[in-house]
């Protein structure tokens, strides 16, 4: 996996997206509302079935009103919901919802969080601390371990597979883009403390 700095930090495209959208809106309570008390969120994504806003915070939460008010998600405690950091959507899988964190590795819901399933069986470690969904192939999934590297599966979770021990240090944040340039099937971007990383998803 050869790494080069880049000087453009994207992992937070969708997030500004959301925040900025294409109106100004009062922003909402911070930590959520009494109908669903929430923590500072980790991580953003929106619906690709309704737009609705969906948040990573000691669990996982859905607005309808643009982050005015919350309503916790039902995942069962087996998963460990409250360890969940990161949430994941993509339009090439617009049921489905995905998630990751330390200690509840990834799961996966495909009916807009009315079931859940846990994909990361194979991983050596369920301490996923970074994860993303290849851009347009929705059982394509990435996940960081700290101190082993970036593992991927191409399957949906039924193997996975190192592909590189990754940036030195921590990783806090994966995205993978299809930018022009790309030699295979898109980019594979690293957040680390010290800046952005990049990789050809060519491994």
């Amino acid at each position: 996996m050869a790494h080069r700095v880049v000087g453009l930090i994207v992992v937070s495209l969708l997030i500004s997206m959301v925040a900025v959208g294409c109106q100004s809106v009062q922003p909402g309570t911070p930590g959520g509302s009494a109908a669903g008390q929430t923590g500072p969120a980790m991580s953003l994504a929106v619906d690709a079935t309704d737009g609705s806003l969906l948040k990573a915070a000691g669990g996982l939460f859905r607005s309808t009103d643009r982050g005015q008010t919350w309503q916790p998600l039902t995942i069962p405690a087996s998963l460990k919901p409250d360890t969940l950091r990161t949430v994941v959507t993509t339009s090439a899988a617009p049921s489905s919802i995905y998630a990751a964190g330390p200690g509840a590795g990834v799961v996966r819901s495909d009916e807009r969080s009315q079931t859940w399933r846990t994909l990361s069986a194979g991983l050596p470690s369920q301490d996923v601390s970074a994860f993303t969904v290849h851009s347009f192939r929705p059982d394509t999934l990435y996940a960081w371990i700290d101190g082993q590297g970036v593992f991927r599966t191409e399957d949906g979770g039924a193997r996975w597979q190192k592909m590189d021990a990754g940036p030195a240090g921590p990783v806090v944040a994966l995205t993978h883009s299809t930018l022009e340039g790309s030699m295979n099937t898109g980019w594979l971007y690293a957040a680390t403390p010290e800046g952005p990383y990049l990789s050809m998803d060519c491994f």
